[in-house]
């Protein structure tokens, strides 16, 4: 299977290596002085379990690759549509395309259950329709990974986690042979990959953090571990987190954390949120996918989200800061 990974920074760059690793016929769109470094020296991943370095199939322009049986795309989810003419080299007849995104997923409504909500498009994620139209929503597989990484130099990969998730899951439910195959296909490289017969309720438990921790997060910028451990953050944190399930609830996902376990878990952790990370990096933040298609969703399904809508005007205001 000839497999490539589209935006291969932090997260994508870790993908990459353990598929390389594993002797997967693996390539990497990637730009900059990263994609420099990988060209000059290969890519390097390093974790409390491991370091090593892969060579590999490296470069800025899709059409040194042509079609693929599996695309992995890490691009940030505001950045998709920019990617569109690329997306569309790589494809061929039969190419599955697996979209790992914060937040809110363009695809959502690809083959929902509720006939009153199937195939609708979120055109703040999508605008025009362009992926759903030009790429092609049959093409997609969604993916939520918990995987902390980050790019301590050009060409290096550091995750914090021996041991990270990818899930991945057909929009139209159930383990279908196609999502079947791409298990099997990336097993060898990603250990911790499984596949799940419902997709949206993993991408909801994820949201659900995502809108607690990136909201609180940019705004005091501050890591996890810092929010939870503030008295003054904390009932801030599990409205958010409440409400976010509330969604979810509301489109036919049980989604509901397990608070207590979850504040167990943070405590002490110096994470930042992804959304801290672009802002304190001076990149655009995903604050559509994350917030902002929550705020829409809750619309659609009637459901009030009280402190979302107070905070993330000043989110979006940070970020014209």
């Amino acid at each position: 299977m000839k497999i490539v990974i589209l935006g291969a920074g932090a997260v994508g760059g870790h993908i990459a290596a353990r598929l390389a690793k594993a002797g997967l016929a693996v390539s990497v769109i990637a730009r900059g002085p990263h994609l420099a470094a990988i060209q000059a020296n290969g890519l390097r991943l390093t974790t409390e379990a491991d370091d090593f370095t892969v060579r590999l199939p490296a470069s800025d322009r899709a059409e040194d690759f042509g079609p693929q049986d599996l695309i992995i795309s890490t691009v940030k989810a505001h950045s998709l549509t920019s990617v569109v003419p690329a997306l569309k080299s790589l494809s061929g007849p039969q190419t599955t395309i697996v979209y790992a995104v914060n937040g809110v997923p363009w695809w959502y409504f690809h083959k929902h259950p509720n006939p009153d909500w199937a195939e609708r498009p979120i055109d703040r994620l999508d605008p025009g329709g362009l992926l759903w139209r030009e790429v092609g929503v049959e093409r997609a597989l969604g993916c939520v990974i918990q995987s902390p990484n980050t790019i301590v130099a050009p060409g290096v990969i550091h995750c914090k986690w021996a041991q990270s998730s990818f899930t991945l899951g057909d929009p139209a439910g159930g383990l279908t042979p196609r999502l079947a195959a791409i298990i099997d296909a990336l097993k060898p490289g990603l250990d911790g990959v499984t596949a799940t017969p419902d997709i949206r309720t993993a991408v909801w438990k994820k949201i659900a953090l995502n809108v607690a921790g990136s909201c609180l997060g940019v705004l005091t910028l501050s890591a996890e571990g810092q929010v939870i451990a503030d008295p003054n953050l904390l009932p801030l944190y599990e409205t958010l987190l409440s409400e976010a399930s509330a969604v979810a609830a509301g489109l036919g996902v049980s989604a509901a954390p397990d608070i207590p376990t979850r504040l167990k878990a943070m405590a002490g952790s110096t994470h930042r949120a992804s959304m801290l990370q672009d802002l304190e990096a001076g990149r655009p933040m995903e604050i559509e996918a994350q917030l902002g298609a929550v705020q829409e969703l809750a619309r659609l399904a009637g459901v009030p989200v009280p402190t979302l809508d107070t905070l993330l005007p000043l989110i979006r205001a940070r970020a014209r800061a």
